[in-house]
């Protein structure tokens, strides 16, 4: 596991974590009085629990687990990575408090220790210490199969959570830059968003042009494919597949594309740049970048937008 971004770096306003490994167990019941879980699957598969529900997620595939949603998780491949996105920041000390500091490539691959000796009194510690309360008595069951009730985004947040397929929900489009809501504010109790985009070097757009602004809200951008070229505080920075940009309340900046092709997954504790650019731009069928611009937005609806957001400057 990787803490890309702790509750350090956002005034405990989120965190951000990676997480590899190879197929194992699932790691037991469990729910939270307050954090917010969220599981999105980059390589391999897992199967995720919430409630009386159960997916096998691949690469693209998302599941949000509100506050009070029994759950666990299950790494179902021989290598398996995901991301998550913890609200409030500072839960993530927990991984440090059961985990041990490991500098290898991946992950461990020989470690034959018995967990029971090993992590379990930590996860009974731990249970103390953080806020996650396990639930033993409730028993696993297989993955139900995809129904295309996760085709959509729900509206609202609610004990249970959802998942979302991999490209699935509605997509907008402005300047030929591709944005697709993994969840939004309405989703989270208004707490944080994550967005998908997707863009061309080939493309330009007057609204990519502009710096940004947000005055509480941070950003955590992570490159899925290609890579991404941003203006943070003046400074050019090239953001290629696997590597996370954060970005802090009150900084200006810009995001680009460096290369033909690239994706990013954005994430807000708030609506952040992510509802910004959906809010402005028109509604989009197709599932890639288009082979040109597409998409007009509304100048008129901006201003509305920057009041909504709290952004100092666009």
């Amino acid at each position: 596991m990787r803490l890309l971004i702790t509750g350090k770096e956002t005034n405990k306003a989120f965190a951000v974590v990676g997480t590899g490994g190879t197929k194992d167990d699932p790691i037991g019941f469990h729910y939270h009085k307050e954090a917010h879980d969220v599981f999105l699957c980059l390589k391999g598969t897992l199967n995720v629990w919430a409630n009386d529900e159960a997916r096998s997620l691949g690469p693209g595939d998302f599941a949000s687990v509100p506050p009070g949603t029994i759950h666990q998780y299950q790494i179902t491949t021989s290598h398996t990575e995901f991301m998550g996105l913890i609200i409030p920041g500072g839960w993530e000390e927990f991984f440090r408090f059961i985990g041990e500091p490991y500098s290898g490539p991946l992950f461990p691959t020989n470690d034959n220790r018995n967990p029971f000796e090993v992590l379990i009194p930590k996860l009974m510690a731990a249970t103390e210490k953080f806020d996650m309360i396990p639930v033993r008595e409730k028993k696993s069951f297989d993955p139900q199969p995809w129904n295309g009730t996760e085709n959509k985004l729900p509206g609202k947040c609610e004990n249970g959570g959802y998942f979302l397929k991999e490209g699935e929900g509605e997509k907008k489009i402005i300047g030929g830059t591709v944005v697709r809501a993994l969840c939004s504010r309405e989703e989270t109790d208004h707490r944080f968003a994550i967005y998908d985009i997707l863009g061309s070097s080939m493309h330009t757009s007057k609204a990519f042009d502009k710096e940004v602004q947000f005055a509480d809200t941070h950003h955590a951008i992570y490159t899925v494919e290609g890579a991404l070229k941003l203006i943070i505080g003046g400074e050019e920075v090239v953001a290629p597949a696997g590597e996370t940009t954060f970005v802090p309340a009150g900084t200006k900046f810009k995001v680009g594309f460096e290369t033909v092709y690239a994706r990013a997954y954005i994430f807000a504790n708030g609506g952040g740049i992510g509802e910004l650019l959906s809010g402005l731009g028109s509604v989009y069928q197709s599932v890639t970048v288009p082979d040109k611009v597409e998409g007009s937005w509304d100048e008129g609806k901006l201003k509305e937008l920057e009041g909504k957001l709290v952004v100092l400057s666009f």
